[in-house]
This record gives C-alpha cells, structure tokens and sequence, in this order.
C-alpha cells in the first residue's frame, strides 16, 4: 500500500511504535523523499513551528505528528501543481521559439532548470519529449500552406522552423507515413479547423468527414436577451449542467449545485420556475439531494408526456461515476417533483427527452459500467412512448474509443432529425474534431462517426429541431476558453447550417463581468427558443442563465 492511501494519524501511529522520537523528523523526510522542487513549496515556517512543538513536548504526541505528515503530504501536492505549471511553461517557450534556431538544452538553460528533469515531467505531462513536441508543433504550421498548395515545399519547409527539405520531409513522412506533397491529396474533402493540432489532424485523416456548414455562413441578429436565473451565493458557488422546459405556461429551470468546488461532496439538484417567460424567478428549490455527500446529484434533464412533467437525473458515488437513473414526476397538486423509480442503469444523461416521428422517445448520452465512468456513445429508446415505461439502451459506438485508438473524453450528445436520419453531435475533450454520429432508421442502428465542418470545440454542444422546419446547434467556437457561444441555422427542412448567431461573446457581448458562458440546453415554445447555460465569473465561481431568442424573426 501507498504511503498516500495512509492516513496521517494512522502513519503517525506507526511511527510512534517503530521509531525512537528524537528520530522520527528524519525518517519523515526521507520515507517522503523530498526533493529540491517539494521543498520549494514546503510551508518552511508552519512545518518547523510543529516540528518544534513536537519535539519539546513531553510525551510523544501522535496528533501532533499526524500534523506535521500532513503539512509534509500538502507540499508533495503542491510539488505536482507546480510541475504540471513547469510543462506548460516549457510548452509555451517551444511555441514562441518555434522559428528560431535555439536548442532544447538552451530553453532548460534560460528557464534555469534541469534539462534532464525538465525532458523528464514534460513527457510525463504530454507523452512525448520537448523536441518531438517541438517538431509537431513545426509540422502544425506547415498544413495550411500545403493545403493551399501555393508555396514550394522548400519554402514551406524554412518558413516552419527546418533547416533543410530534407529534414522536414523525413520527419513529415515519419509522423504521416506519406510526403508532404501527398498531403493535399489525402486531405482533400475534410475540415482543417484552425484550433487542430496535429493529433487532432491524423484522426481526421482516419475518419470520413461531412459537410454540414456552409464554408462562411452569415450571421444574423434574431432579437435575443440575456437575463439571470440563478447566482451564486452563499450556500452554492457552482451551478452547472442546467435543464430548461415550458410546461402550462410555467419556464422549469433545474441544474446541480456545489458549495465551492464542482462535483465535490453535497450537490443537489435545484430549481426555479418563472410565470413570465423568464423576467422573474420563484425562489431556488432543493428537489433531490443527499446532504452527506457520499451520493451526488448531475444532471437534471426534463421530459413532457400524457399531460405529465417528468425530470430524469442521475446519482453518482464519484465525479461521473453513474449510481442509478431516478424518474421523477411533477405533482400539480402539492408542486413538486416526486420520485417515481430509481433503477440501476449506467447512463449519463445530456439533453431533454425528444419525440420521434414512429412515436417513439429518444435519450442521447453515454455508457459505462455501473459506479465506473461512461465513455461510450449510447442513446435510450422509449419504444412505448412513454417516458414511466421501460428505456432500452442502443449503443451508437461498440465502446468509447477514436478511429486512432484514444478513448473517448466526455463524449456529450445531442440530437437533431433530418427526416428518418438523426444526427447525434459528439463533444470530445480528447482530440479537437468535431465527431457526429448518424442513423438512418431512428436510433436502432448506427453509422461509423464520422468528423464535420461546424467549429466547435471542447465543451458541450445542444442540437435540435424548430418548429419552423430548421434545426438549430448551439456551441462554443473558436478556442478553449468558452469566451464565445454561438447557434447555426439551417433553412426550413435543410440540414446544412447556413446562419449564425453569437449569443455570448467576452469582448463583443459582454454579460456582467462573465468570461465564459457555456453548457447550453434549449427549449422551443411559442415562437421563443429557450437556451439555459452556465455563466462563469471565474474558474470556479458559476451562475446558470437564460438567452431568450426570438425565432418567430425569421
């Protein structure tokens, strides 16, 4: 076992039976094993004043020691931030010196560091060294120019960052396995968005690719307002995943909360209603939670059938380790939410329950084991209609792993239908392409994923069909930072999105002081389409919103 699966009163207990007390410190230090960089970040003054406290009392005191583990176990944590920090440092450095000729050893020696440590956590952090890191970066740069097909190889080769042709052919064939001549050719009828490194790249080589974007599609301004649904407070700092839905006149907003950090210990699952199309709220109401924490409650997803309000959520024992899926029941009479079942099934919701034209009822989200983390692509089908009967579950991929062998991460899902096909929009945090999976026959059977041309990236997307013939998909765009959200439009029955609408951007469309706004849901009624999202003030500080878009504009 571990030293870290020890408790630090349970070591201090084995030391006080094992070692003498003047020599205990020592035996500390080196079980821990220090090394220069924990020792950086090793709180000097609080540890020594233990230390000293330990070593003038009397007897010897295990609470006391237990303390000084701790406070010795808290520097190694911090030793790992900071190394995790050091890669990223490196990283930026190659990247900013991608076109000089500056060696390896010489960026350890201007960052006052150990080459050889500094090789050692850069790989562990990205899987390769700082200077196949470095050529990948080079060979990034490449792609565009030999896409367009306009510049000498040689030319394309020194602009990059190589000395020779030679050296940027051998290494291009290396890592594609054809010439860099050849790269046009392969590429021909695929999407080289611009947030693609070159991971990201070689799987799209491996996969057939859609054209589901006009290359340039028009912006637009629908009649949109943005408003507050819930901030946070003092009792909850973080508030994500959001559900919307209209039902009788009354807007059902619910999300989960945590105190402070996200997915850690108490998280319920809280609601607010609106009689006024979301202008104002009743006050936030706990509708399911399990105040020791040991069972957490994500997400909330919302379902209307035979007259009836359904939420469905999930528990879980860990972050995304799927416990049960609980179907509740909206009671007109007392107006609350209650328990219907809770059954063992290991899916992760994502979007509202949608109606399909064989009358059937559809659920994307993703698979795993019971307890485990879901990674493979799955829907739930409701062959009765009916959202208190039997789901079954159809998976969309045999498991949750890419055309070039990596596992799927948070593999969201959404749906949207262009006549019998449905296209199920895939988020994936592992490599950048966008993935979309389709089936011709309503869910019962499902193509190969394939890549598309709509430049999403790395959060959760929300698709869906408008009662006036067009689809809508909402998404974060451009970079990593979730600073912009957009929705594209189809035309009336069209299935290439031709339009586009930014609904929140940092710098153009502020929103308060937010920096980001991101998981989208939707819902459509009365001419109005109804986006829930969370709003970040902060890393760690989420407030859940309402973008109110007029759709009968169109």
């Amino acid at each position: 076992m571990s030293d870290k699966a020890i408790t630090p009163r349970a070591l201090a207990k084995f030391f006080s039976e094992n070692t003498e007390k003047d020599k205990v410190i020592n035996e500390l230090f080196d079980f821990f094993k220090l090394d220069c960089l924990e020792n950086l970040n090793l709180s000097a003054s609080g540890t020594d004043e233990l230390i000293q406290k330990f070593e003038s009392s009397p007897s010897y005191d295990t609470e006391l020691l237990a303390s000084i583990i701790e406070s010795i176990r808290s520097s190694q944590k911090a030793a790992v931030k900071r190394e995790k920090q050091l890669s990223k440092e490196v990283a930026s450095t190659i990247k900013e010196s991608l076109l000089e000729d500056v060696s390896i050893k010489d960026i350890a020696k201007k960052m006052s560091i150990s080459y050889y440590y500094m090789c050692h956590i850069f790989k562990n952090r990205y899987g390769v060294s700082p200077n196949q890191y470095r050529i990948k970066k080079r060979l990034e740069l490449s792609l565009k120019d030999l896409l367009e097909g306009t510049k000498k190889i040689a030319d394309i080769a020194t602009s990059c960052g190589f000395n020779s042709v030679s050296y940027f052919t051998e290494c291009f064939g290396k890592l594609f396995g054809f010439a860099p001549s050849a790269f046009k050719e392969r590429f021909n009828g695929k999407t080289l968005h611009s947030f693609y490194d070159i991971d990201d790249v070689l799987l799209s080589l491996k996969m057939q690719s859609l054209k589901l974007c006009t290359e340039a599609p028009r912006d637009i301004s629908l009649p949109a307002a943005i408003s507050t649904i819930h901030e946070p407070d003092e009792d909850f700092n973080f508030l994500h995943e959001a559900a919307i839905i209209e039902y009788k006149g009354i807007l059902y907003s619910a999300w989960y909360s945590c105190p402070r950090a996200e997915l850690r210990g108490y998280t319920p699952i809280l609601g607010r209603r609106s009689k006024d199309n979301g202008k104002s709220w009743s006050e936030p109401e706990i509708i399911c939670e399990d105040k020791t924490g040991k069972i957490m409650y994500c997400p909330p997803i919302f379902g209307i059938c035979d007259d009836s309000l359904y939420m469905m959520v999930n528990q879980m024992s860990a972050p995304d380790h799927i416990h049960s899926l609980d179907l509740y029941r909206l009671n007109e009479a007392t107006k609350k939410f209650q328990l219907l079942w809770s059954r063992p099934i290991p899916f992760k919701l994502n979007t509202n329950v949608t109606k399909l034209p064989n009358g059937k009822l559809i659920l994307p989200g993703r698979l795993g084991e019971l307890d485990g983390f879901p990674i493979t692509p799955a829907v739930m089908i409701s062959d009765s209609g009916k959202i208190d009967a039997e789901w079954r579950i159809v998976k969309i991929a045999k498991d949750g792993v890419l055309e070039d062998g990596e596992k799927l991460v948070f593999p969201e899902l959404s749906v949207m239908r262009h006549q019998s096909t449905l296209y199920c929009f895939c988020r994936n945090d592992k490599r950048r392409v966008p993935l979309v999976y389709l089936s011709k026959d309503l869910g019962d059977t499902w193509e190969k994923v394939f890549s598309h041309d709509v430049p999403y990236i790395s959060s959760k997307v929300y698709a869906g069909n408008l009662t006036n013939g067009r689809k809508y998909l909402i998404c974060n765009i451009d970079d990593f930072s979730r600073s912009r959200l957009a929705i594209y439009f189809t035309e009336p029955h069209g299935e290439i999105f031709t339009q586009r609408q930014i609904l929140f951007d940092k710098d153009s469309l502020p929103y308060k002081n937010a920096i980001a706004c991101h998981y989208p849901a939707a819902y459509e009624k009365d001419g109005r389409l109804y986006v829930i999202a969370s709003l970040n003030y902060e890393e760690s500080v989420r407030a859940a919103v309402l973008i109110t878009i007029d759709i009968e504009a169109f």
